[in-house]
């Protein structure tokens, strides 16, 4: 019979491994060396580390896992508490129906009575999802408490020049454009599209002085009850 687990338990291990890794790798990967004559690591799976917390029976990565410390550190717990949470809340989608996707199939294993080592891989993964969505939450409830008062900058067509500061970006692989989100010193919510990554305008939390043209004004579709200018010609000047 296959051993099985508590949901908790294994989540644990997987934000252990994370934290030790530092990103999610799918699979440990070696390449040969011809001096040594031995296969060398190049990538360790955090899969791997969950296995040899949990299972005896690790394999090839078990002598490099043996030289770790995998003890979970208190903010591996609390991480994994605040996880737990969440995927509690997500009971909410599960009721509303059509709940699909990645963290459906998340959903389905929290609330099973047995984890097994079959799930590991997609358990694995999460820790890394949750670091992207606390960071975007955070961020929201950050534009909506600030801007909650935002107007809107200037008339569609008007020519603008202002400081933003920018507070949110993503990579819109269909658009093949940076979309950014920012604040003026007066917490008026702006957004536009760039073919420029943050490397060549600004990074997150970056403050500089465009000259753009206001392409139009609404509500945000991404933060409630904000109000939102969206830009386009964007320059930087400073």
């Amino acid at each position: 019979m296959q051993k099985s687990f508590e949901f908790k338990e294994v989540m644990k291990s997987a934000v252990t491994a994370n934290r030790l890794i530092g990103n999610y790798v799918r699979e440990s990967t070696y390449t040969w060396n011809d001096e040594s004559r031995e296969y060398e690591l190049d990538a360790l799976a955090n899969k791997s580390i969950m296995r040899f917390a949990l299972v005896e029976n690790n394999g090839k990565d078990s002598d490099i896992i043996s030289k770790m410390d995998i003890t979970p550190t208190a903010e591996d717990i609390k991480t994994t508490d605040a996880i737990c949470e969440y995927i509690e809340g997500l009971a909410i989608k599960a009721l509303a129906g059509n709940f699909e996707g990645y963290e459906a199939e998340i959903y389905k294993i929290f609330e099973t009575e047995k984890v097994t080592t079959f799930h590991f891989g997609l358990i694995a993964s999460f820790p890394k999802s949750f670091e992207r969505i606390a960071k975007q939450e955070k961020v929201e409830l950050d534009v909506i408490k600030t801007c909650a008062d935002s107007k809107w900058i200037a008339e569609p067509g008007s020519k603008v020049e202002s400081e933003i500061t920018v507070v949110n970006y993503i990579f819109s692989r269909n658009y093949n454009s940076h979309i950014y989100t920012a604040k003026t010193p007066e917490n008026n919510l702006v957004t536009f599209w760039s073919q420029k990554d943050t490397n060549e305008l600004a990074p997150v939390g970056k403050t500089i002085t465009i000259k753009a043209k206001v392409k139009r004004v609404g509500e945000s579709r991404f933060y409630d009850g904000v109000k939102e200018t969206q830009l386009n010609h964007v320059k930087k000047v400073a």
